[in-house]
């Protein structure tokens, strides 16, 4: 029980705040706890440049930080507030070290806050040491001249590294990448087009939308193909390969790609040739994982601008196979 924050330094750690009792006990699942945090940082420790790193169980657009003494977590939304409403400027990179936070989603609703520019996270499941903080601190600490873009490169080329001997049990699925936020509401708004004009008449485009779904690389329980989130850019380019009505669409997403995601990078897994740096929420099937109004209320803004929303309800409805009785 109890929080503290802690000032590291060279073989030693010096509590600032805090203490190991309930006297001190913070809901992590709170956006008042993230707030403080913040504000109190840099009140006491101002700086030119800054990163925060938000650590613990992620699941994509239904958040991070489960606290399980509060039985409550962070929603994505509840981050964009806590960053929109503390009184830092701009913060240079924001990481996850938590699984499966490198989706659209996540970078168009943290890009509305208009103070982050870098957002470091994975496609897939982060191991349990997470990221190797004594290989990019100590990086960080010889290059402090480092803009947010070149950090961020070395975090996960050290990450990746770090894990690519396989020692610990599934590390070959481990994925990391860089996204500039400052270009991802462009490219949400090609996507917007896209979804728009499939929508229009999507009993035509129904099947490359299958075909693309279902050849897409897919993110946690992965081994198995089963998860509910695909890789974005292998959705957007065989959407176009395989209709070329949607070509007008999808070119314009991939020539925006390269500005979008700065760094991707992959173990030696089945990742490796396809983890292009985004994931996008597209179940399997209506089964596994598809729960429409929970992803409508936790990213609201990506759902409704891109319709994306109206896509995935659309398609499940239409998936039903309709009933027939023989009289």
């Amino acid at each position: 029980m109890g929080t503290v924050l802690l000032h590291i330094e060279k073989n030693t750690n010096i509590t600032i705040w805090g203490g190991w009792s309930s006297e001190y006990e913070l809901n992590m699942g709170d956006p008042e706890t993230l707030k403080w945090f913040i504000n109190y940082t840099i009140e006491q420790y101002p700086a030119e440049k800054y990163a925060l790193i938000l650590w613990d169980h992620g699941g994509n657009w239904e958040g991070i930080c489960w606290d399980w003494t509060e039985n409550d977590h962070l929603t994505i939304e509840e981050v964009k507030i806590a960053v929109s409403e503390s009184a830092i400027k701009h913060i240079d990179l924001l990481g996850f070290d938590a699984c499966l936070m490198a989706s659209i989603e996540v970078a168009y609703t943290i890009s509305l806050t208009d103070k982050v520019g870098v957002m470091v996270a994975s496609e897939d499941f982060i191991p349990w040491d997470g990221w190797p903080y004594d290989l990019i601190l100590s990086g960080l600490t010889e290059n402090p001249e480092w803009s947010a873009e070149e950090f961020s490169i070395f975090i996960v080329d050290n990450y990746i590294a770090s894990y690519s001997h396989g020692t610990q049990g599934f590390a070959w699925f481990v994925t990391l990448s860089a996204i500039n936020l400052t270009e991802v509401k462009t490219l949400v708004g090609q996507m917007a087009d896209l979804t728009g004009e499939i929508l229009a008449d999507f009993n035509k485009y129904k099947p490359a939308v299958t075909a693309a779904k279902s050849s897409a690389d897919r993110y946690w329980f992965g081994f198995w193909h089963q998860g509910p989130y695909i890789d974005l850019y292998q959705f957007i380019f065989t959407l176009g390969t395989i209709n070329n009505k949607l070509t007008s669409y999808t070119a314009p997403i991939l020539e925006k790609w390269n500005e979008v995601v700065i760094h991707a990078g992959a173990c030696n897994g089945p990742h490796v040739d396809s983890a292009n740096g985004l994931t996008i929420y597209f179940p399997r099937n209506r089964n596994l994982f598809y729960t429409p109004e929970p992803y409508y209320e936790s990213v609201p803004e990506f759902a409704e601008e891109t319709k994306w929303y109206e896509l995935l309800t659309t398609y499940f409805t239409k998936s039903k196979k309709p009933l027939t009785i023989l009289l």
